[in-house]
Formats: C-alpha cells, sequence, structure tokens
C-alpha cells in the first residue's frame, strides 16, 4: 500500500468522532471508509502496522464478508451496526473515465491547506484536503518490489479522486476553497495546462501511466482486485 498509516491512523479517528467510520472485509480485501475519504487494500499488502490502526480504533477486524459502521454515542462509548450495502471502489474506479493533474499549486483557505488539481476533460481545476492527499500519499510505504506508486489520479463524476497502484484503492472527494478562489484565482489559470511535461512533481509524479492505458492495467491486475 502507498498510505502512510500514521496520516491514515488520524484521518480514520478524525472520521469516527466526526461521522463515523465503515470498516469491512470484502473480497479479500480490507476497506475502510467515511463520507469523504476511503481506502481499499488487498490482504496480501496491508502492512501489520495498518492492521494495529484499524485494531486499535475500534478493537477488532471483521471477518471476511464482514462489514460494520462505527460510531461514538453521546457516552463517548463504540457503538456499531452491521451493514449489507458497501461502496465498491474497483467498479468505482473502472467507472472513471476523467482523470487529473496535480498542479505544483497550494491553497490555505480556512482550516484547511488545499492541492489544486486540473481535470483533463475540461481543463478546469478542483482542490481536494492536502491532509487527505498528498500528506498520506508517500513511497515509503509501498511493501514489495512488485509496487508502485500510483499514476495519475482518475476522477468520477468530476470530484471524486481514485489513486491505485497494484495492492490498493484510495479516494478521496473534492471540497470547494470558496467563491473567490474559483471567480478570481481559477479564472486566471485558463490557458496553462497542467499535462504538459514541463510541469512535474516529485511526489504524485504526473509522469506516471495516463488514464488512457487504464485496460491494460485492469489485465495486469485483474488477479489483485
Amino acid at each position: 500500500m502507498f498510505c502512510k498509516t500514521g496520516e491514515l491512523k488520524k484521518i480514520m479517528k478524525a472520521s469516527l468522532k466526526r461521522c463515523g467510520l465503515f470498516v469491512c472485509n470484502v473480497n479479500d480485501h480490507y476497506l475502510v471508509y467515511a463520507d469523504d475519504w476511503g481506502i481499499y487494500v488487498n490482504h496480501v499488502f496491508a502492512s501489520n502496522k495498518f492492521k494495529a490502526a484499524i485494531m486499535e480504533l475500534i478493537g477488532d477486524i471483521p471477518e471476511p464478508g464482514e462489514c460494520y459502521h462505527y460510531t461514538i454515542d453521546a457516552d463517548k462509548g463504540l457503538v456499531s451496526q452491521t451493514v449489507m450495502d458497501v461502496v465498491e471502489p474497483y467498479k468505482s474506479w473502472m467507472q472513471a473515465k476523467d482523470y487529473g493533474a496535480i498542479t505544483p499549486i497550494h491553497l490555505s483557505a480556512w482550516l484547511y491547506e488545499y492541492i489544486v488539481v486540473q481535470r483533463k476533460s475540461d481543463y478546469q481545476f478542483i482542490t481536494v484536503r492536502r491532509s487527505l492527499t498528498s500528506d498520506v500519499i508517500s513511497s515509503k510505504e509501498l511493501e514489495t518490489a512488485s509496487e508502485h506508486m500510483p499514476g495519475r489520479p482518475s476522477i468520477l463524476d468530476g470530484k471524486i479522486l481514485y489513486f491505485k497502484n497494484e495492492s490498493t484503492i484510495y479516494w478521496v472527494h473534492t471540497e470547494p476553497c470558496g467563491r473567490k478562489v474559483r471567480e478570481v484565482l481559477f479564472p486566471l489559470l485558463n490557458g496553462i495546462s497542467f499535462f504538459d511535461p514541463e510541469w512535474k512533481r516529485e511526489e504524485l509524479d504526473a509522469s506516471n501511466e495516463l488514464e488512457d492505458d487504464k485496460m491494460d492495467e485492469v489485465s495486469n491486475e485483474e488477479l489483485n482486485f
């Protein structure tokens, strides 16, 4: 997996307190998600640190086929409820036909810092919380030599970014940064294409495989998902 366990633990804890956390064991994958992010990891590649973080938070790991929604009640106790209808990250990733380029632009707005992503379909800009993306994704967390960093994020419905490699799908929802950013700043960027090879970042390197290669990737990885 390519996500920092320490950062994931922070996100999971915050989500549990705020809106609840889904924790599932389905299709030989661990599936953990909330309303604005999620991760889907093949059992073989899930690190012991990741599993320990789940157990520390909820006290256990669901058995194969089980899925629970955990919340905190008024007395600060942990409450679990069985869930039958869960998200399907691989199916959603397959449906994400658009993709994005991570730009070198960071924005501070209210309580958060955001990264800016340009969509290929219309070259418009969208923003995602840095604490859910750049702060989480790292090559240092790759478990084996057979794992690689994800390429450009796939985008579903213009607002959900999917980062995927051989073992893991990680997704995050976009968030608006305010009227001035949308109506003043972003129009000034019109005409700039961050898909140009000149624009590169060390992290989330835009020189990885394009979305057009997705079907090749599917054929190579279908055993993992």
